[in-house]
């Protein structure tokens, strides 16, 4: 009976053909020979392993995720695990990488050709142990070196590395959005969150509770800081890691994509001796790069700067920076609560994640020291309620607050194949632009951005300064809509409001703004 291995090499070289023959088919043309190469599709449905609908479902999502024909098979479950690297090991072989069935340990150059490789090189994965995730010479070490390698070459900020529905799918988080990088066998999941528990110096013994770590990566003389996270799923253990890159560390706040005149403003507000900055949004929304830009513009000697984070993200020259430790004690209350015995002029406070904290970052502001600190908020103006909400009396919000930021990250449009809009675009309508005087722009993608359309990020932002008048409205506990209308007045200009200022220069689009913003359009 003709096994699955051998209808795959049929259908990949022609029956007869000899195995180590390259998956290409030659194609005399012109006197030329012309080399083509199979697809996995047309491959699998060859071998009648699928069936021209299957094919045609994979193809299209494909076109939708751009994730590897191979996976989306696999994953819908049209393909077994078995069938799916043997075809990836028949085309690998035949590349002449390998010999058929031999165990290779050249860590390959690509991704693809990682996943190739995987089922061959890791077929011995069940007789690990602890030697085999940390010797430097093992394939798998090698392997997860490389999906973190992969991951800092395309500018990811995480790692996300979990189980699927049949597999180990590794993605990418790049300018804020996930990104697919591999899909591997089941079975390499355990040893691949065990590599990186040892390289947070977690415990990997234990598997139902979450863990924390960190690491250092070396990549290409540049030493990146990991924070690792371990959490349980029904399934198997789920792994990310953040990418920390020191030296790709931009402060400031022009640099970060505050405009001159905002940033102004900000900086006659650092200059105070005394009172509470905050800034807000959602996790991931650039508040510690914000925080870091304005302690770096006030940080001199003649200055005692102290932090209490978590965790400690960037080390800052001459900031004295401490990180939670609640097993040990240490919580924002607690360390405030010392920090103030040691003589600070500026506080950064993380967060204020409960009553106690907040109360003592008041009062801290209230006894001669400019305080910093980040709210959960949607927007500046929500950050007075949440904290009379939090149990914070009125009258100490307005003698302390003096400036709160709320921004978010949004995508940039590529330099190198961003489209111009028609003239009769909806979205001129829409922003209330004239196509005559304003061109704006939608993504393409290209080489240069992989294909995203977008490159980098950069912030969008509204700047609230507590006037006399806002004081007095807090002091009577005044309607959320009644202050947004005296601010207005004041000049305040909403989130939604910058992001158009950036999309009618070009540097972003309506789709992206809307998606972290309420638009009201």
């Amino acid at each position: 009976m003709e096994s699955c291995a051998d209808k795959l090499a049929e259908a990949a070289f022609g029956a007869g053909t000899i195995r180590t023959v390259a998956t290409k088919d030659t194609i005399a043309k012109d006197g030329m020979t012309v080399i083509q190469r199979k697809r996995i599709g047309d491959m699998l449905l060859e071998a009648g392993l699928i069936t021209t609908a299957q094919l045609q479902t994979g193809l299209e999502e494909q076109k939708k995720t751009g994730e590897l024909l191979g996976a989306i098979l696999f994953a819908h479950g049209f393909i077994s695990q078995q069938d799916l690297f043997k075809v990836l090991s028949v085309i690998h072989d035949a590349g002449g990488k390998a010999e058929p069935g031999a165990e290779s340990t050249v860590m390959p150059e690509d991704m693809d050709a990682l996943v190739k490789q995987s089922s061959s090189v890791f077929q011995v994965e069940s007789g690990l142990d602890r030697r085999d995730v940390d010797s430097a010479q093992s394939p798998l070490v090698r392997m997860v070196d490389k999906i973190i390698a992969t991951g800092v070459g395309r500018g990811a900020t995480d790692i996300h590395i979990g189980p699927d529905t049949k597999g180990t799918r590794v993605r990418y988080r790049v300018d804020g959005a996930l990104h697919h990088g591999m899909y591997l066998p089941k079975d390499l999941l355990n040893p691949v969150v065990s590599r990186f528990k040892i390289m947070g110096q977690m415990n990997i013994a234990e598997n139902r509770v979450p863990q924390d770590g960190s690491a250092e990566f070396l990549y290409r003389e540049r030493k990146l800081d990991l924070r690792i996270s371990s959490f349980p799923l029904i399934n198997g253990e789920n792994i990310v890691a953040r990418i920390l890159d020191k030296s790709n560390l931009k402060l400031g706040l022009d640099s970060l994509g505050f405009a001159d005149a905002d940033s102004a403003v900000i900086q006659e507000t650092l200059k105070l001796p005394y009172g509470m900055i905050l800034v807000t949004g959602p996790t991931g929304s650039g508040k510690t790069t914000t925080l870091y830009s304005c302690l770096s513009f006030i940080n001199t000697v003649n200055r005692n700067i102290f932090t209490i984070e978590d965790p400690v993200e960037y080390q800052l020259p001459l900031v004295r920076q401490s990180q939670v430790n609640v097993k040990a004690g240490l919580t924002f209350a607690s360390g405030l609560r010392s920090i103030l015995r040691q003589d600070p002029d500026i506080v950064l406070v993380g967060e204020m994640r409960d009553l106690e904290t907040a109360e003592l970052a008041v009062r801290a502001s209230l006894t001669g020291h400019l305080v910093f600190s980040t709210l959960h908020t949607n927007d500046a103006l929500s950050s007075v309620i949440r904290l009379i909400d939090m149990g914070i009396e009125p009258f100490l919000i307005s003698s302390t607050l003096d400036t709160v930021i709320a921004q978010r990250l949004v995508r940039m449009l590529c330099p190198e194949c961003r489209q111009e809009l028609a003239g009769d675009s909806a979205v001129y309508g829409k922003l209330g632009a004239d196509p005559r005087a304003v061109k704006l722009y939608q993504h393409k993608g290209c080489d240069r951005c992989g294909g995203a359309g977008y490159r980098g990020r950069t912030v969008i932002y509204e700047t609230l300064k507590i006037t006399p008048a806002i004081r007095e409205m807090i002091n009577r506990k005044a309607g959320l809509d009644d202050i947004r209308r005296e601010a207005e007045q004041g000049g305040f200009r909403s989130m939604f409001q910058n992001g158009v200022d950036k999309i009618k220069s070009g540097v972003t689009t309506l789709e992206e703004v809307s998606t972290v913003t309420r638009t009201g359009l």
